[in-house]
């Protein structure tokens, strides 16, 4: 693969994996709102933002665990050459993010709000940790095929 090809790889791959883990934090944040002048604030907002700081954090993580695929020879020839593990990967950690939005699999956590405690019903703390950083992780390291990278050698 060129450098350019790989720089331009590179570059797909963090702003796809970015787009994608912004989209998903978006979703559960936009579950968790319980509407009202302040949820519409903080949706709009303080959501986004807070999103843009947590993907950005993910991405950097993830790739910082995948380096070893990228930098030994070795191993990113075996990665690149089952390309289908991170297309698992990818698939597994959505249907952890799904399952840990299911009321039967939620937890119940304790919140404070005006000084008096209630109930609510949240996702999975431990699905939704898994699926994130696992979907983020193999979304990050999708190589193309070979066959693809040698069609577009530019």
């Amino acid at each position: 693969m060129s450098k350019i090809t790989a720089i331009l790889v590179l570059i797909f791959q963090f702003a796809f994996t970015f787009i994608v883990i912004f989209c998903i934090y978006m979703l559960f944040a936009l579950l968790d709102n319980d509407l009202g002048f302040d949820g519409i604030f903080g949706l709009f907002v303080m959501q986004p933002i807070i999103g843009i700081v947590i993907s950005v954090l993910t991405v950097i993580v993830c790739c910082i665990f995948g380096l070893p695929i990228r930098l030994n020879k070795k191993l990113n020839h075996w990665w690149t050459t089952n390309f289908y593990i991170s297309i698992i990967g990818t698939i597994c950690g959505l249907i952890l993010l799904f399952i840990a939005l299911i009321p039967n699999c939620s937890e119940t956590a304790t919140i404070i709000i005006d000084e008096q405690e209630t109930l609510k019903q949240i996702p999975n703390s431990t699905l939704s940790y898994i699926g994130w950083f696992l979907t983020a992780f193999s979304l990050l390291h999708i190589y193309p095929t070979k066959q693809l990278t040698e069609k577009i050698k530019i």
